[in-house]
């Protein structure tokens, strides 16, 4: 920034990252991913454009919207989840604000900075679930929220109910910002987020890559079709302009955990702190493009039942070494046993190049115990209306903990990276990959994964599929091939129809 309204230079000088920031005019903007960007900062920084033209409006009697001095309604605020979380940055703009207006003056009482054009810079929090109530009356032109991760999601919601302006200047420049490392806490010292990824689904998961524009139209009441613009803008510690602080951080963040390595200096938003699989897991080597799984590995399938939640059906083969390669992903929801049978053998014939002989799958799976619970006299299972299609299921083992390791120890198994391990997951399997590196370990219970419904369902049937492999390939039927079945049926047709009819000829 070069001249701020009064007195020179504004002590701010944005990054290249910062400054991108800054320009994008999307009604909504998360900046996120690796700490050391400086995003407090910048946050702290981007109501400037707004400070600068009420300054104007109330300063210059010539602009084209001018204000009589102190008649800005612009009003910023600045959130952090807790008060003493806001010291840092209370004590910068100390530094700045009198810079940017020398008549400006800060309350403490109110946390406020009120600008000798009117316009109002607030800090606020929001420690109690509920305190978003204390927002509701207020028009904010610009609103900022540090941490994003920190907030729940209903409070997220409700306060930026409340950017809006009836100033025609500033109607044009409301903005609604945040910033986040992907550092998931379920619970604080003081304070609890009930869902901690809702950031990572709504923003992140949309265009993980990031840099994609959202668009969502709104019909309004008048019939006017109106567009709402939103995006995830990530950012790494290399966007820091400083070569000599980027060195001596990374250093650090390298030395760290994984989970805080991960999150912190690569900005990953699928690795969590309290990862069950955090120490074990490693994407380079237990992800794998996709190829084709060779005739002779055995396959087997795995399922989580689910109606109004999500279910899961995966596809698995052991290579020579027993190691499992998960390769293909079904996720289903609101469908009934029938559907989920057809769409399995729809799955198998056309896709997997499975054939069914004779109405049946040819391969075996293991299935939530749910399948087999009884419906009524009259009313069949789903195990038997799965059955009934073809598809048939064995009961899964559900001892989620012993799953759970048996998933860990496949996972550490590579030899230092040097072997294939023991799980390996084609790329194409999108939500199992995402989920491995973010279930949670039970804080009472380390050894136990939580049950989350975000995760679980694909969690549980991989596990059943853990569990089902620990027999080896000796305890999985290998597949017919069609040679196979051609010689099959040719030997049930010497041994029944041709030996009872004579027609290879008179028997002794």
């Amino acid at each position: 920034m070069s001249e701020e309204p009064g007195t020179g230079e504004v002590p701010y000088e944005p990054s290249a990252w910062g400054q991108r920031f800054h320009n994008l005019s999307f009604d909504f903007v998360l900046g996120g991913g690796s700490a050391g960007l400086g995003k407090s900062i910048i946050l702290l920084m981007d109501p400037y454009p707004q400070i600068f033209e009420e300054h104007q409006r109330t300063h210059n009697p010539e602009h084209p919207f001018p204000l009589p001095p102190g008649g800005s309604t612009g009003w910023a605020l600045h959130l952090r989840r807790t008060r003493p979380e806001l010291t840092e940055t209370i004590g910068r703009s100390l530094k700045i604000f009198p810079r940017l207006d020398p008549e400006a003056r800060y309350y403490a009482s109110e946390q406020t900075w009120h600008f000798s054009s009117g316009y109002m810079f607030q800090f606020g929090h929001c420690q109690n679930e509920s305190d978003w109530t204390s927002y509701l009356s207020k028009q904010y032109t610009h609103l900022a929220w540090d941490e994003l991760i920190t907030f729940t999601e209903e409070q997220f919601d409700q306060i930026s109910t409340r950017v809006r302006s009836s100033d025609p200047v500033l109607m044009r420049m409301l903005r609604n910002r945040a910033m986040s490392n992907p550092m998931m806490l379920r619970k604080g010292r003081t304070y609890n987020v009930p869902d901690p990824t809702w950031v990572r689904r709504r923003f992140v998961e949309p265009a993980r890559e990031g840099n994609v524009v959202h668009v969502r139209e709104v019909t309004l009441s008048s019939g006017k079709v109106k567009r709402d613009t939103w995006m995830f803008m990530p950012g790494l510690l290399r966007d820091n302009p400083s070569p000599e602080f980027i060195e001596s951080y990374e250093v650090k963040l390298r030395l760290a955990p994984a989970h805080i390595r991960q999150a912190l200096l690569y900005g990953n938003w699928f690795f969590t702190v309290g990862s069950y699989y955090g120490h074990v897991w490693r994407q380079n080597i237990h992800v794998c493009e996709p190829f084709k799984i060779p005739d002779h590995w055995p396959m087997f399938r795995m399922m989580d039942w689910g109606f109004k939640k999500p279910g899961c059906v995966h596809w698995c083969a052991l290579d020579e070494d027993d190691n499992m390669f998960i390769f293909y992903e079904y996720t289903f929801r609101d469908r009934t046993d029938k559907d989920v049978a057809r769409a399995v053998q729809s799955i198998e014939t056309n896709v997997l190049k499975v054939p069914f002989r004779d109405g049946k799958s040819q391969l075996i799976g293991v299935a939530d115990t749910q399948l087999w619970e009884q419906r009524g006299n009259d009313i069949a299972s789903m195990a038997e209306v799965f059955h009934s299609k073809g598809v048939p299921w064995l009961p899964a083992s559900k001892n989620r903990v012993r799953n759970a390791q048996l998933i860990y120890k496949r996972l550490g198994d590579h030899r230092s990276g040097t072997a294939t391990p023991g799980l390996v997951i084609f790329r194409s399997c999108k939500k199992l990959v995402e989920i491995m590196p973010a279930v949670q370990s039970e804080q009472a219970d380390p050894e136990m994964p939580t049950k989350d419904d975000k995760t679980s369902h694909w969690h549980e049937s991989l596990g059943y599929g853990a569990a089902f492999a620990s027999r080896g390939r000796r305890g999985i039927p290998e597949r017919v091939t069609d040679e196979d079945y051609r010689r099959q049926r040719e030997s049930e047709f010497d041994r029944t129809v041709g030996n009872r009819t004579g027609y290879y000829g008179s028997q002794a």
